[in-house]
């Protein structure tokens, strides 16, 4: 009876970790050789889940316009209870630790699914949830490492990270070059928890230290942080530079929940 509760206790494990989410839109970096944990506590494979050969590009090409809003969907079924999620651009197409991510997007709760806990199903199974979002004016036509990065709300404390290669291309924009320069230099830094040594809260949809201009809410106002509650506690050894409200662009955001500028359905 002991050995056939560990071999139980083994399989639900194991269909746990099976189970995870991952980002099928944008299509990701080396997606047969991606799985769908989190990245390693100790940051190992920060960013973008570290492996052999983890920048092979997929056949067809992200082509993403300017302005244009542009789909983010996932595959998989333990949710751990929703979370807060964020796109960030760098222009490293092989990025490292010393990167420069710039956040265009965030969500702060529900994100990737608005649930209590995890969704049934298996590692095959298609999000219902739908979001999305825009490249902002501000960033230049161009190659891109574009990143979608979560922190679960119940569980371990975790991030997830899956990237991807996407070509911006040009746009119209109403904005003047001044303009424009300044918008560029507005971007706020990624947020990086739980593989540096700062840690997130359990329980809560964190809200970002630097949410940038966009912020989408899709989670349950009860779940999500108070207002100036720090994100993760602890002395951050690399990436901190999200972990901290200076400098930050949210005063004045753009913000919305659920709307069509990033809405989120159940699917029902």
């Amino acid at each position: 009876m002991f050995i056939t509760s560990k071999v139980i206790a083994a399989l639900m494990g194991a269909s746990m970790v099976n189970a995870h989410m991952i980002m099928s839109n944008p299509t990701p970096y080396s997606k047969d050789s991606l799985n769908n944990s989190p990245l390693a506590a100790d940051g190992s494979d920060f960013p973008c889940k570290l492996r052999d050969n983890p920048f092979e590009a997929p056949s067809t090409e992200t082509v993403i316009a300017i302005g244009e809003s542009h789909p983010l969907t996932f595959i998989g079924s333990a949710t751990h209870g929703g979370g807060s999620c964020q796109i960030s651009l760098t222009t490293d197409l092989k990025p490292s630790k010393s990167s420069e991510w710039k956040v265009i997007k965030s969500f702060e709760g529900g994100c990737p699914a608005n649930v209590d806990g995890n969704m049934s199903g298996g590692p095959d199974v298609v999000d219902p949830y739908s979001f999305n979002f825009t490249i902002p004016d501000g960033i230049s036509a161009g190659k891109y490492t574009l990143a979608w990065t979560w922190f679960n709300r119940i569980g371990n404390r975790e991030m997830y990270m899956n990237c991807a290669p996407i070509t911006v291309s040009g746009g119209s924009s109403k904005r003047s070059p001044e303009e424009l320069e300044r918008r560029a230099a507005s971007f706020p830094p990624m947020f990086v928890a739980n593989v540096n040594g700062c840690t997130t809260p359990e329980s809560v949809d964190i809200r970002f230290p630097q949410p940038g201009d966009i912020i989408e809410y899709d989670g349950e106002p009860t779940n999500l942080a108070k207002e100036g509650s720090e994100a993760c506690t602890g002395t951050a050894t690399f990436g901190g530079s999200g972990n901290t409200a200076s400098g930050s662009s949210s005063s004045g955001s753009d913000s919305d929940s659920g709307s069509d500028s990033g809405s989120s359905s159940s699917g029902s």
